[in-house]
């Protein structure tokens, strides 16, 4: 404390030595800047004001706490590292409480917490597990009326021959996981923590590969988004094929929507459901042209639920967008509504140019958008069009591509008043809150030092203006969020005596 009165102290005797025009030239800069930010055209009200003031001040504690002392900035490392004192810090339980709107980037195989997966899914009868042999050490799982091999051991008896079950069920979801205390030691490269990562669909695939597990994965997965105070879902998934080699697509999209209507039916303030389908960048043209004819058919058999068509898997070693041009163009015009991955990637002038063809075929919002301040003309394009970049922070940081999150694009995003989203990706995959944990790495690591309560009210207003809701679903949303959003406030009032 007393080295930062000397620092103030200085500070003041510099201003007072530096010409008044001077000063007043460089707070018009400054605010002209200010202005620009996302948030920044938002006005709060007396008690929006008293609640910003309080995270403001949790905010800069922490802020100055990593300034003067020697306690990292909990963006500024891993978040397996940073996830235990961000959950035991104040401002995050403030960020839990807020209503957060929609989340508009979630792979549907990634959603449900593996505590509830391990809990529930493993102790359902004739589970038989192995260990895979690859340098990952995967475990695999196979539901079956007898043993599927000689390497196949039913878990139930693996866990009984555990002396303690719940550090065994413990095991299990970090064997699942891609959590590891070491991140930089035991994936040493962005490939390295892509295989991983892969090997958890794997091993999720096992357990959800039915009808029956997965109407059960789906309804949880609402369940604990609500919980975390999400109003509205879209998924990147809804395509599935069973244990028996069946394509249940159908099935498994009914069990969606009418998960998502029996959930709203009894939360009124749970806005539903909407599925985006992927393709594989590793496909041949031949089976993303499949893809693209599979998604136009389960557009217009499921028109409220079904919106779109994307591309996943990892962007740097499979195909550009540009190789399957000819599977999305028809006539000149786009095929189908577009919210393509794009610009995933650390590389310049190779994948990342996928952010340009996002652009060329009209996609409405763009999957991670690492990329997009290398290119100045899609950043053009992107707020020109009201193209939302979808942010995931914390997946970013996990699978690689940016360590300090200060140092994310989505800060320069920040900084330009850019159409965004916050997202969480795959919060499973990595123990994280279904959005929470995420919201809070924008407000402390995207945003500035000075970026305030205003910044997380839009995000959550953007969830709405770029989903893919009809207009009065967006209005009616919003309305019925704004009153959730009023008693957020009333809420962190009365809690925190302000």
């Amino acid at each position: 404390m007393v080295t930062l009165f000397l620092c103030l102290s200085v500070l003041l005797t510099l201003s007072a030595a530096v010409p008044t025009w001077y000063l007043e030239a460089r707070q018009t800069f400054i605010d002209a800047e200010a202005s620009m930010r996302i948030g920044a055209q938002l006005t709060l009200n007396p008690k929006e004001q008293l609640v910003n003031k309080y995270m403001m001040s949790l905010k800069n504690s922490s802020i100055q706490e990593s300034i003067w002392t020697t306690k990292p900035f909990s963006p500024s490392i891993s978040f397996f590292e940073s996830k235990a004192w961000i959950d035991n810090s104040t401002l995050y339980g403030v960020i839990k409480m807020m209503p957060k709107g929609g989340i508009l980037h979630l792979h549907d195989k990634a959603m449900t917490s593996l505590n509830w997966t391990v809990k529930t899914l493993t102790y359902l009868p004739g589970l038989y597990t192995k260990l895979d042999t690859d340098q990952y050490s995967t475990r695999l799982y196979k539901f079956a009326n007898s043993s599927p091999g000689a390497d196949w051991t039913l878990i139930s008896d693996l866990r009984n021959a555990s002396q303690d079950p719940d550090n065994f069920d413990e095991m299990l979801a970090v064997n699942m996981s891609i959590w590891t205390p070491e991140p930089f030691k035991t994936y040493p490269s962005v490939n390295d923590v892509w295989g991983k990562f892969r090997s958890y669909f794997r091993t999720i695939n096992g357990l959800i590969n039915n009808i029956t597990n997965v109407k059960a994965y789906v309804e949880e997965a609402i369940q604990e988004f609500y919980d975390d105070n999400v109003q509205y879902m879209e998924l990147r998934g809804g395509t599935m094929i069973d244990n028996n080699g069946n394509d249940v697509t159908e099935q498994y999209l009914e069990i969606i929507q009418n998960a998502a209507y029996n959930f709203q039916s009894a939360h009124p303030d749970f806005y539903g459901v909407k599925v985006i389908i992927p393709g594989s960048r590793e496909d041949s043209e031949e089976g993303q042209a499949k893809m693209v004819n599979k998604t136009l058919s389960l557009m217009s058999k499921f028109p409220d639920l079904v919106k779109g068509f994307d591309l996943v898997d990892q962007e740097d070693i499979n195909h550009l967008t540009l190789y399957y041009i000819d599977e999305f163009l028809k006539n000149d015009q786009s095929i189908l509504p577009y919210f393509f991955h794009a610009g995933e990637t650390d590389w310049t002038q190779g994948v990342d140019m996928n952010l340009v063809d996002s652009v060329l075929l009209n996609a409405s919002r763009i999957g991670h958008g690492f990329a997009v301040y290398h290119h100045p003309k899609v950043l053009e394009a992107v707020k020109a069009k009201g193209i939302a970049v979808e942010l995931n922070p914390i997946s970013n940081q996990v699978l690689g591509l940016v360590s300090d999150l200060r140092n994310h694009p989505g800060a320069f995003l920040f900084a330009n008043g850019a159409p965004v989203v916050v997202s969480s990706d795959d919060p499973a995959a990595w123990f994280a809150s279904p959005l929470s944990h995420d919201f809070y790495m924008a407000f402390m690591g995207l945003g500035s030092i000075n970026d305030d309560l205003r910044v997380l009210k839009q995000l959550a207003m953007n969830s709405f203006k770029y989903s893919t809701m009809t207009s009065d679903e967006k209005n009616e949303a919003l309305q019925n969020w704004q009153i959730l959003w009023d008693t957020f406030i009333d809420d962190v009032i009365k809690k925190y005596h302000l």
